[in-house]
């Protein structure tokens, strides 16, 4: 897509947590508009890394992200809006009885002159600053350092962002997290900050972002974010940009780095660093599409590695396209998983937007 409407897009992830192209009106009246949106999304796969103990790598059909939600907006005056959002995802391919999963929900003001307030839980400004860029491919390749936006985000969450100067917009968020319901005594029951700050900037068909997350584990104080190999206790920096060379093709490069404040409390396998370079070409009835990181490991026994994913997309029509992609995850040493076999992961999907 050409350089303007990335830019666009971006913006929306940020008031929204996730664009929704197909969108439909179910109320509109006295200012207040109210859309329901959603996806479809079902992918087969077969391939990818075996760890030795558990088959993974043959054939499957699997759900992708399926999702529905409600969001609505009202005009208080020319300048100021008030706004509301409530998403949830659910295994498209189940069917056995299931529990919807909450993704993001939440309220919050815009205004073109003093900028936007969110509140809730939703997709965090690094990510929408920094790691949008690269989510492109609609399977397992994307390289997100930051969980998909999930680190220190998604519960309990506050942001704010300045209005759009000349191309150029400020972000900050930050998470609160309490000690109350927890027994006296058993562990800290002091309520916690988590701050994550960004900026982006816009220029003709130039795009830039950097971003920071203060990557904290508040579990003992009722955060729910997974913080996973990282242990919570390491910060992440970021910066990308990207270029609209052609309408048809653009590009994309960035560089993410967890700093070494505990490397104890990392995975053997945890991520220490990553480049990422990537691009797309719209070749008028879909998208071409290649990434490449070369990410390096806190481990030094397992170093570094090169990824790269490659894809395609076919759509149909306006709401409606499929995607088949390749991806090679490629430990370049034999120790980086013990008994681990490295082979290319296929996915072929299928994804309807209304």
């Amino acid at each position: 897509m050409k350089k303007t409407l990335l830019a666009t897009a971006i913006a929306g992830a940020m008031v929204y947590g996730a664009t929704a192209a197909q969108a439909a009106t179910v109320y509109d009246q006295d200012g207040t508009q109210v859309d329901v949106y959603g996806r479809i999304n079902i992918m087969a796969q077969t391939g990818g890394v075996e760890d030795g103990v558990v088959k993974n790598t043959g054939s499957e059909i699997s759900n992708n992200g399926s999702r529905f939600g409600f969001r609505a907006r009202n005009q208080v005056s020319s300048d100021l809006s008030v706004f509301a959002n409530a998403e949830f995802r659910f295994a498209a391919d189940a069917r056995a009885s299931q529990q919807l999963e909450t993704r993001s929900t939440f309220v919050g003001l815009d205004s073109d002159t003093f900028g936007r307030v969110t509140v809730g839980n939703f997709l965090s400004v690094y990510y929408t600053a920094v790691g949008s860029v690269f989510d492109v491919p609609q399977g397992p390749g994307a390289q997100m350092m930051d969980g998909f936006g999930a680190v220190n985000s998604q519960a309990d969450s506050i942001a704010y962002s300045t209005p759009n100067l000349e191309g150029f917009q400020a972000h900050l968020q930050v998470q609160h997290a309490s000690g109350n319901d927890e027994t006296i005594g058993a562990q800290d029951n002091s309520s916690a900050l988590s701050w994550i700050g960004a900026v982006n900037y816009s220029w003709e068909e130039l795009y830039l972002g950097l971003g920071y997350v203060q990557s904290r584990d508040l579990s003992d104080r009722g955060a729910s974010a997974d913080f996973g190999e990282r242990g919570g206790q390491e910060d992440l920096w970021g910066a990308t940009a990207s270029y609209q060379f052609t309408p048809e093709f653009a590009a994309r490069i960035k560089y993410e780095n967890w700093t070494d404040n505990d490397e104890d409390l990392a995975a053997a396998d945890a991520v220490d660093n990553q480049w990422g370079l990537g691009a797309t070409f719209n070749y008028g009835m879909g998208n071409l599409y290649a990434d490449y990181y070369r990410v390096r490991f806190v481990n030094d026994d397992i170093s570094s590695a090169n990824r790269w994913v490659a894809g395609a997309t076919y759509r149909f029509s306006t709401p409606m396209f499929a995607y088949f992609e390749i991806y090679d995850q490629n430990f370049d040493s034999s120790q980086a998983i013990e008994d681990a076999s490295d082979e290319l992961l296929y996915t072929v999907g299928l994804r309807y937007d209304f």
